[in-house]
């Protein structure tokens, strides 16, 4: 059964038993499209010869849709799907256990709170330049999620000024089931991680996360034995109307230790592959609606993961102004357009985009 059919039948389902379990439904999604003014990019080809290319055009980024369950004061249930590619994908599937306002329960396919801020509670419906910054996604994807996503369980919370969140999960990413998928490994095996956010005072929040990557003696999808050992944490900073009215700022650094064995990534003499960086950025809102912004980003990875010999090393920077459109107090469209220029590799390659991004959201 595909994950398109899933979802269908999931709403179906929702829909048929309503009246007798007073279930309300809400359908929504968002919509991101790309015109990519320019792009150019430093490229190597086989023999180590540097290359230009150039492109421009349009893009669907995402086109999501989300259906929303609340089957009772205690208990709701959602799903999302992604129809930007060839096909539809299922990227989330999960209930929830309504406790406490400070305790709730998640379980199924979902974004875990375990990394950092940017990919575990930053959803993309909400990101204020056209993408986010690679050492974000690098990092996630490094440490075991697909799409920020695994398959498992959560408890997290509001109390106060602090929010939380703990898992457990596969370690493998979506649709990377125990029993299928991961035929063997150890008891114990997987992703244990979390994170918290405290806004000290009005206006300055402090968060960050930890979590480790520990299966051993796997075998997954035919391949193995092998064992998986990484760790990752992060810190984040950020400022909103805090001296000034208008301006905010973020900063997050994270880093991420890896001593795999089963050969999936290059490691240096000690058996140990590192990958660090951090993001920070700032914007003014000159209205509520108009706001200009800019960051920088760096990432470290060694070894290497591109050359053979020493690190390969990225930044880049984002220029940018931000245009929101609200209907009756609810933002339903957002455009970017964003200047963005970098350099990557021991070499470095140069790149660039100027894109206008533009997004309708009716998220319920």
């Amino acid at each position: 059964m595909t994950p398109f059919t899933l979802s269908v039948l999931f709403i179906f389902l929702m829909l048929s038993t309503q009246s007798q379990a007073q279930i309300h439904l809400d359908v929504g999604g968002y919509m991101q499209t790309w015109y990519i003014a320019e792009q150019q990019n430093e490229l190597l080809d086989i023999n180590g010869n540097v290359y230009d290319t150039s492109v421009q055009g349009f893009r669907m980024r995402r086109a999501r849709t989300v259906a929303r369950g609340q089957i009772s004061d205690s208990f709701s249930a959602a799903t999302w799907m992604e129809f930007a590619g060839s096909s539809p994908t299922l990227l989330c599937f999960f209930a929830d256990a309504h406790i406490q306002p400070w305790f709730n329960i998640r379980f199924g396919q979902f974004i875990m709170p375990g990394q950092s801020f940017d990919t575990g509670r930053l959803p993309s419906s909400q990101l204020i330049f056209y993408d986010r910054a690679s050492i974000t996604s690098t990092l996630s994807r490094t440490m075991g999620f697909d799409l920020f996503r695994d398959i498992g369980v959560m408890a997290y919370g509001q109390h106060g000024r602090l929010w939380y969140g703990i898992h457990a999960s596969n370690g493998s990413g979506r649709f990377q089931h125990a029993g299928s998928n991961i035929t063997e490994r150890n008891a114990g095996s997987g992703i244990y991680g979390g994170r918290v956010d405290f806004e000290m005072f009005d206006g300055f929040t402090l968060g960050g996360h930890f979590s480790t990557n520990q299966q051993r003696d796997v075998v997954q999808n035919g391949t193995g034995p092998f064992d998986i050992n990484r760790t990752s944490y992060s810190f984040r900073a950020i400022t909103n109307n805090l001296g000034i009215d208008g301006l905010f700022s973020q900063f997050e650094y994270m880093q991420l230790t890896s001593r795999d064995s089963n050969g999936g990534m290059m490691l240096n003499d000690e058996g140990e592959y590192n990958l660090h960086g951090f993001y920070t950025q700032i914007g003014y809102r000159i209205t509520a609606d108009w706001h200009v912004l800019g960051r920088y980003d760096e990432m470290t990875q060694k070894p290497g993961q591109t050359f053979e010999t020493g690190h390969f090393h990225t930044n880049r920077y984002v220029l940018g102004l931000s245009r929101y459109i609200r209907h009756d107090g609810n933002e339903i469209v957002r455009t970017h357009l964003n200047y963005s220029f970098g350099k990557s590799g021991p070499i470095e390659l140069s790149d660039s985009i100027l894109v206008l991004v533009l997004q309708l959201r009716f998220i319920p």
